[in-house]
């Protein structure tokens, strides 16, 4: 055998093992990422897209994502992984996470997020059923009322109907989470009169006066109660016992 083969030789198997090496490094690498995640050029993309890229990345780790996001480029095969992606992904995620922590607010705060005229999302702590209302009056605490008939029907499937049984529930209001307590006990209005108008034989055995339902066509004649820490009854000013009990379960609980 001449010295220019044997040398080829050589030169032969040192590339074959560079790439032998190589390879098993790629395996090895592969196997110690935790997560599966998309490999990407210049990702520019919102946070909903990086959900979706993620979520559909770990569905199955064998295949390929159908969807196609700018920016995105899908390797052959196998998912490949990226740090950086799935570090912004879990950044995200845990922001989310701290906005979602539920508050225990004094109703003297509480009153000022949650306040008249505005909008939430109500979600009972027991169930996680959820329904829509708007903060149409009261000083002591929130007086309110269901936006629609079918916010009403959740209501009632909640209570198993109208009820003054207190639950707690967290009140969804410009992005924060509130601890609270909520019967669903209709009173003090008609819903078939004009708001504030003196009228006989309102709801709850409130006889006459101001007719305090403001929204109308809900399937509810008056408004309910919603309280918050230390806030207090119309009828004596002060705190109600069983609400405030509900407040506090409300406050230990996981928002869903």
């Amino acid at each position: 055998m001449n010295k220019t083969f044997k040398n080829f030789i050589i030169v032969f198997l040192i590339i074959l093992c560079s790439i032998a090496s190589s390879f098993l490094y790629i395996q090895k690498y592969n196997k110690k990422s935790s997560v599966s995640t998309l490999e990407y050029e210049n990702y520019k993309g919102n946070t909903a897209n990086l959900n979706k890229v993620v979520q559909n990345a770990t569905k199955d780790k064998n295949k390929r994502v159908a969807n196609n996001y700018n920016n995105v480029r899908y390797s052959r095969g196998s998912l490949s992984y990226n740090t950086d992606f799935y570090n912004e992904y879990i950044k995200n995620q845990k922001k989310q996470k701290a906005s979602k922590k539920i508050e225990l607010l004094d109703w003297n705060t509480a009153k000022n997020i949650f306040k008249r005229d505005s909008k939430a999302k109500v979600i009972d702590v027991y169930t996680h059923k959820s329904f829509n209302v708007q903060r149409t009056m009261g000083d002591n605490h929130a007086d309110t009322e269901a936006l629609t008939k079918e916010d009403t029907k959740i209501i009632k499937e909640i209570w198993n109907g109208f009820s003054w049984t207190r639950r707690p529930v967290i009140v969804e209001v410009n992005g924060r989470y509130l601890a609270a307590s909520m019967s669903a006990m209709p009173h003090a209005g008609l819903d078939s009169k004009p708001a504030f108008v003196t009228v006989d034989n309102r709801s709850g055995g409130y006889g006459t006066g101001a007719n305090l339902d403001v929204i109308k066509n809900n399937d509810m004649d008056g408004h309910f109660d919603i309280h918050f820490l230390n806030s207090t009854r119309h009828m004596d000013g002060r705190k109600d016992p069983q609400h405030q009990n509900a407040i506090q379960i409300a406050a230990k609980s996981k928002e869903s």
